[in-house]
């Protein structure tokens, strides 16, 4: 492969990882990774069950110039199969599709015909060899009542930290699904945001920023490459959506934090070219022909679960002003009434959604955090209400608000859709991007909870597989900064935030989140260190919700 063509992917590249205990991970260039398990380098991948059908995924490369963005190589024929055994004698479908350039040479397969709540195998082949083999599950039958149980995922910077939440979780048999709740790659070149930091494990391929297809591309073909990730698509089907850092970081409709038209070019151009390559390197399945970058999904699991996979990136209106990088800012423009995290469609959809489904749990795929998050104490405003409406309302909205990247940048939407709860019982909130472990209620009116604590559903937020929290990042700058950071953090929050029932400020991890007819339980699984790859990854919390409550309280014993 000649530099021209590909010149990251000439580099050295991460090819395997996890040997053993996960402490060693080997390294071998392009054309030796492309010998070793050609044309399959990549692994494969299941996505979106349904009661009869699973997406199907793979990437072929048919030589060593056809490398990830590269552009070039043939068209490849492929040959799938579904199986009922991991030794496939008894093939249940089969059937030939096309790998070529102008999808990156990755296979999207949507099989149907399968049966409900039923695990299968799956494999490809093409150019003489087969791929190893992945396991999948489809979704429970529509009267299915039986539990429904989940791993959740997000924020996997490369560059940041080791990924050993996947292994974990690609270990379990226990899984219906995985839900990706964005930050599946990240934009970066190496160093991240602070000068010096992160002090980088490894790095992704390109060896910098991704503005363009064939960047973004490099970049998911790089993450395939890894083993833990690779290991957990063979084990679990995954439900993915974006976030931001599969474009830019703090993504919004037209533009981001880090994208600077004057030195990075059109925005849509590059908004565009992140979103293809996600849409092609993710098992997804399309559900909106007039819209082929449509990812806000609907996905049930029996009478259990309905989930509403959310796109809160890309039809978001301008986050209000803030202090840094979306925290701390002053002034009321969060209410703006036109301010939109979802757009008005999206918003219709979800609510009139919510109201019509006859599940147990209804469960909002959701990118950043939902729940009130305010800096210092509010009058209650039944003590407000004693000033008169005008006041009253003019003192139901914080001054200072803590952090405006997510739905608290956004209080006047936010508190249409939780308006939008009323009435209906067991609204669950599955939450990531902040790079912390968080269990809350939802206020019906957070000006109003100190005095009546009425919730109206619950979060549960999972801390990111590998990129680090803020206060991890003070400490490395400034050791034991964080430290007191986080102090501060928990005393605002337990004076300020009461909804906020369990919080956890530093470490990398996953949860397995169970539900039930009674209850939803969520376990969080951390990370020691998330930097040092044979660092443990151990149970450290579980909370609960029980049916018809709306509160959050801790569970017995975690899940078994």
């Amino acid at each position: 492969m000649s530099d021209a063509l590909n010149p990251a992917l000439s580099r050295r590249v991460l090819v395997a990882g996890a040997l053993g205990g996960g402490a060693a991970l080997a390294l071998a260039s392009w054309p030796e990774a492309v010998a070793a398990s050609a044309p399959f380098v990549h692994g494969v991948a299941s996505g979106d069950p349904l009661p009869d059908g699973v997406v199907l995924w793979t990437r072929v490369t048919p030589s060593e110039e056809a490398a990830p963005g590269s552009g070039v190589g043939p068209d490849v024929a492929v040959t799938w199969a579904v199986a009922l055994d991991a030794g496939f004698s008894n093939v249940v479908r089969t059937g030939t599709t096309l790998a070529s350039a102008s999808s990156d040479h990755t296979v999207h397969v949507d099989v149907t015909g399968l049966a409900p709540g039923t695990a299968y195998w799956y494999r490809f082949e093409a150019l003489g060899s087969t791929s190893r083999p992945g396991r999948t599950r489809t979704a429970p039958a529509t009267s299915s009542t039986a539990a429904v149980r989940l791993g959740v995922v997000s924020c996997a910077n490369y560059d940041w930290g080791y990924f050993q939440p996947y292994k974990l979780l690609a270990a379990r048999t226990d899984l219906d699904a995985v839900l990706h709740l964005g930050d599946y790659v990240y934009e970066y070149a190496p160093g991240g945001v602070i000068a010096g930091y992160p002090k980088n494990p490894r790095n992704a391929e390109p060896l910098h920023e991704c503005l363009t297809l064939e960047d973004y591309r490099v970049r998911h073909g790089c993450y395939k490459l890894e083993q833990n990730l690779q290991d957990l698509h063979a084990a679990h089907p995954m439900i993915a959506v974006w976030d931001d850092h599969e474009i830019a970081n703090d993504t919004w409709q037209g533009g981001a934090e880090n994208h600077d038209p004057a030195t990075e070019g059109d925005w849509a151009t590059r908004a565009t070219a992140g979103r293809k390559a996600f849409l092609e390197w993710l098992p997804i399945r399309h559900t909106d022909p007039d819209d082929w970058l449509r990812i806000n999904r609907r996905i049930a699991f029996g009478q259990q679960v309905d989930l509403w996979m959310l796109d809160e990136r890309r039809f978001r209106t301008q986050p209000p002003k803030s202090l840094l990088l979306g925290y701390g800012a002053l002034g009321t423009g969060p209410s703006a009434a036109d301010a939109s995290m979802l757009g008005d469609e999206q918003e219709h959809w979800l609510v009139s959604g919510l109201a019509a489904s006859t599940a147990r749990w209804k469960v909002l795929g959701n990118q950043v955090p939902f729940f009130p998050q305010t800096l210092g104490p509010q009058v209650p405003g039944q003590i407000t209400d004693l000033l008169g409406p005008d006041l009253s309302e003019k003192l139901a909205e914080p001054l200072l608000h803590l952090y405006v990247e997510d739905w608290n940048g956004f209080l006047a939407q936010r508190q249409r859709i939780i308006d939008g709860f009323a009435g209906i019982d067991d609204v669950v909130v599955l939450t990531g991007d902040v790079h912390q472990s968080y269990a809350c209620e939802i206020p019906v009116r957070q000006d109003r909870y100190l005095l009546d604590r009425r919730s109206a559903a619950v979060e549960y937020v999972t801390p990111g597989v590998a990129s680090p929290s803020v206060q991890t990042m003070v400490n490395q700058v400034a050791p034991g900064v964080g430290n007191l950071l986080d102090v501060i953090l928990n005393t605002n929050a337990a004076l300020s935030n009461p909804w906020i029932k369990y919080a956890e400020g530093f470490r990398t991890g996953c949860m397995i989140v169970d539900f039930s007819s009674t209850r939803v339980q969520a376990d969080w699984y951390l990370v020691d260190k998330g930097t040092d790859p044979s660092s443990p990854i151990r149970w450290v919390a579980s909370r609960q919700t029980k049916a018809g409550t709306a509160r959050v309280v801790a569970a017995a014993q975690k899940l078994t």
